[in-house]
């Protein structure tokens, strides 16, 4: 029902428009329409197996390439056309899954591509009977003598149908001789106009140690260039490698399928582009459509081996009539599509980025605005900037460096603002120069000046890890110590009981991590590790510790503990003494209301903790007397 749905208002507007009649098939119509006949999840990419890219280039430079003896064939009346698509099949022909391959590449020239070329690479195991060998030498003749004749197909289409269906079963199993083979060929090319003599003078002189000889040039391009296992079957197309196992069903309808997505997804623009090249200097002699087939097929390949995303998404479905902001540059090589809800945080993000790169790679550029139909709240609240390093960063009297620059300007006089930075997780950033209070900023409060300016450094790079000893328990309380040879000891950490966790302030370098002195060194064991801060991403390191040897029962924090035992029961009793007085003084006690009338008390603390536990604390009696 949701399906329907969704394509419903394309049907009412091609109804609209015309295009769907009373006597229109609907479902024809849809499924004609970007789709494909066939469906194959190891073509497609909806499979698990990751797609196999070869380059041919090298290949095809090498003097004695097999490339370069390789005769196409062609669907019939489209010999002399451009074709894109260049479908290699490697093909065992003493293998039934092989025979079936080449059975079904045949009926898929005869169906019709207009699009597509096919080059057959035979071969077969150096035990094969001389049958095997006599009809690798029949088509390699037929195809390299009479590939642009009217009924070839025909030939040999009949040919592998009769090598499938019959001697197959009967070579396997009473060794058939060649004159059935031969009686065959010589009714097939009279049948199909092709000179019976010329067929008749080749098997003559048929020599299965020649066809052996070929064979092994052969192999090493199969097994050696393009890594192919030996005894397997494929299609190379345009340089991707589809390997059809034992069992697997290869049908023309698939290679159809493979012929539509490799030319719509990688050749067609390739194409294209080197249709459009003017080859000065080249003998136009040699500007046939081979040439251009061959270049293609080069350049596909040589480009499908750069690493491919897992997912591509198509934007050209997108109607971007009326909300789409369109940058063209003729001369850009990169294109960027991008869809944005331009009121989500998101979007305030992705816009400067968008506007960096369209500043330094000037590239063609459509960004459709998809913002959210109802509002029911404001979606954003703050106000960003997004800032690169760049050139302007570097002084050109100098060797000081400025710094990237964010600037405001119309910004709210009267509205409370923060000032805050977005930055990497592992980066620690603290203002260096900051007059006001950057949490709250009143910019009516100013004066004359109505600018605000703070400057922010990059302190530190956090190094973080977790820490397990061998039985996976955290080595709660283990210190490390972080430094160098010379100064070991420049920050410590301890491992917490959560995860073992653990991170330390650092700064780009080499830096020794160690178990610091103590009773951490003395229980656990763990070599000086070598730490190298190369990054500006910080770094995650894993730690395995173990005790040493006798120590293995002994508590880490044992000691600790004691006094964190006294350090509690002193706490509790500051605690209880300050929660007496306040009470006592807001409750009504006479005496301390009196005392707190005629002498001012003064409160002085060191530790933020407990000021914040004092605070606190005088707000939650405050609370439960009112």
């Amino acid at each position: 029902m949701n399906a329907m749905n969704d394509e419903l208002p394309r049907i009412q507007e091609q109804v609209y428009y015309g295009h769907i009649q009373s006597h229109t098939d609907v479902l024809e119509k849809f499924l004609s329409e970007s789709s494909y006949k066939r469906y194959n999840p190891s073509i497609t990419g909806k499979s698990t197996e990751k797609k196999r890219f070869v380059s041919l280039f090298a290949s095809y430079h090498q003097e004695d390439s097999v490339l370069h003896d390789i005769s196409y064939l062609h669907s019939h009346g489209t010999g002399d056309d451009a074709k894109p698509v260049t479908h290699l099949l490697a093909v065992d022909l003493s293998s039934v899954t092989g025979t079936k391959l080449l059975h079904e590449a045949i009926r898929y020239l005869m169906d019709g591509s207009n699009t597509a070329r096919v080059g057959l690479l035979l071969y077969a195991r150096s035990d094969s009977v001389s049958t095997i060998l006599l009809m690798k030498d029949i088509i390699d003749r037929t195809i390299s003598s009479f590939s642009g004749k009217e009924k070839v197909l025909d030939f040999l289409y009949g040919l592998c149908k009769y090598y499938e269906g019959q001697h197959m079963a009967a070579s396997s199993a009473a060794g058939d001789t060649l004159s059935s083979i031969k009686d065959k060929v010589y009714s097939l090319a009279a049948e199909t106009g092709l000179p019976v003599d010329d067929y008749k003078a080749w098997l003559a002189s048929f020599s299965a140690d020649t066809i052996l000889k070929g064979i092994d040039k052969l192999s090493d391009f199969l097994f050696g260039q393009l890594g192919l296992e030996f005894g397997s079957n494929a299609v190379i197309t345009n340089g991707r490698i589809f390997v059809v196992d034992d069992g697997d069903s290869f049908l023309n309808d698939d290679l159809g399928l493979l012929e539509s997505m490799e030319y719509e997804l990688r050749t067609k623009y390739i194409h294209e582009i080197i249709e459009e090249v003017e080859w000065a200097g080249v003998d136009p002699d040699y500007l046939t459509s081979k040439f251009y087939n061959d270049i293609t097929m080069l350049v596909s390949s040589s480009m499908s081996i750069r690493e491919r995303p897992s997912e591509r998404a198509h934007f050209e479905i997108l109607n971007a009539e009326y909300s789409a902001i369109k940058l063209n540059s003729m001369n850009s090589s990169v294109h960027i599509d991008a869809v944005i809800d331009p009121l989500s945080p998101a979007g305030q993000k992705l816009s400067p980025l968008l506007r960096i790169l369209s500043r330094q790679i000037q590239p063609s550029m459509r960004i459709v605005l998809n913002p959210i139909s109802s509002l029911a709240d404001l979606p954003l609240k703050n106000y960003y900037r997004f800032v690169l390093p760049s050139m302007d960063d570097f002084s050109s009297t100098d060797f000081s460096v400025h710094g990237p620059t964010a600037f405001f300007s119309n910004m709210p006089l009267s509205k409370t603002l923060t000032m805050n930075i977005d930055v990497p997780e592992p980066w620690l950033v603290e203002p260096v120069v900051a007059i006001h209070d950057l949490d709250n900023i009143l910019l009516e409060n100013l004066g004359d000046v109505r600018t605000l300016q703070a400057v922010y450094e990059l302190e530190a790079l956090l190094l973080t890890g977790h820490c397990m000893e061998k039985d996976r328990e955290p080595p709660r309380g283990l210190q490390f110590i972080l430094g160098t040879k010379q100064r070991p000891h420049l920050v410590d950490t301890l491992v917490m009981s959560n995860l073992g966790y653990w991170q330390m302030k650092v700064s780009p370098g080499v830096w020794y991590l160690q178990l610091a002195p103590g009773r951490s060194a003395d229980l656990y064991e763990l070599p000086s590790k070598l730490i190298a801060i190369d990054s500006l991403r910080g770094k995650l390191l894993h730690i395995e510790v173990q005790k040493k040897k006798g120590k293995e029962h002994e508590d880490l924090l044992n000691a600790d503990d004691d006094n964190h035992v006294q350090e509690k029961t002193d706490n509790k009793g500051w605690n209880t003494n300050l929660l007496k007085w306040a009470s006592s003084f807001i409750s009504g006690d006479a005496s301390l209301k009196k005392k707190a009338e005629k002498n001012t008390v003064t409160l002085r603390m060191q530790d933020k903790g407990r000021q914040l536990t004092f605070f606190l604390l005088l707000l939650v009696i405050c609370t439960s007397v009112s």
